[in-house]
């Protein structure tokens, strides 16, 4: 099973969202454990005090990602999320305080702890949002431009939508997206300098593909076929075959 290079970028960036939620959750446990604020300086020892501030930073800091469950959703459904998880994880602070220090400060400290939450949660949010705009992800679904949109402007509207592959046909060009398919007249070498930007591969002299249209891969003959989501079977060539085997398509 091969992995899609768009699903692959995902698959970093993610990746990349963890390692600075870990970077966040170690600097912010050493701080506060050296630091001892909210008076745990008086009731733990420095062990004490590395165990009490991982949790708890480590709960805050990776509960923040449960709001991203409702990407996508109404700005509603994230604000509901985003209350849930305060309001939990003040009751959990609470409760943790009450084992470890033996004492009820009762319901004005737990609303205090939920204003603090809040305005802590925002401002890890606002950093690692930070970090994202200062240090974009490498070209992916998410921030590449749309360099495939001027290219769809000379195929029929009807025909309009996510590029599938492109195949050379003498003079012209046989188009097809997920609505269908159209020719036009162009060079395939002057559409693959257009879409050079796009997430696609020239895979053959007369095939350009788009890496998320493609759902499998097999040989026949001697011959690497790549299986595209409109059923059709593309040919790689053996001089592109390094390319898309580095793409991750055999």
């Amino acid at each position: 099973m091969t992995t899609k290079p768009g699903q692959l970028h995902l698959a970093l960036r993610e990746r990349r969202g963890l390692v600075l939620a870990a970077a966040i959750w170690v600097l912010v446990t050493v701080v506060c454990a050296l630091s001892g604020p909210f008076g745990t300086i008086d009731y733990l020892s420095l062990p004490g005090r590395f165990a009490y501030w991982a949790l708890v930073v480590g709960v805050s800091v990776w509960g923040s990602f449960l709001p991203d469950l409702a990407k996508g959703k109404a700005p509603w459904q994230r604000g509901v999320l985003w209350g849930v998880f305060a309001l939990g994880l003040s009751g959990f602070i609470v409760m943790l305080n009450r084992w470890v220090f033996g004492i009820d400060l009762g319901w004005s400290f737990f609303f205090y702890l939920l204003g603090l939450i809040v305005i802590v949660v925002l401002l890890i949010t606002g950093f690692i949002w930070m970090i994202h705009q200062a240090y974009p992800a490498a070209a992916g679904p998410e921030n590449e431009p749309d360099s495939t949109a001027r290219f769809l402007e000379r195929i029929p509207y009807a025909q309009r939508g996510p590029l599938v592959r492109i195949e050379a046909q003498d003079h012209y060009l046989n188009v097809v997206t997920t609505k269908g398919e159209s020719l036009i007249l162009m060079r395939f070498s002057d559409a693959a300098a257009e879409l050079e930007k796009a997430q696609g591969l020239v895979v053959h002299r007369s095939h350009w593909i788009a890496l998320d249209a493609v759902t499998g891969q097999r040989r026949s003959n001697g011959r690497d076929l790549l299986v595209m989501s409109d059923g059709s079977e593309v040919p790689v060539s053996r001089s592109n075959r390094p390319v898309a085997k580095a793409a991750g398509l055999l």
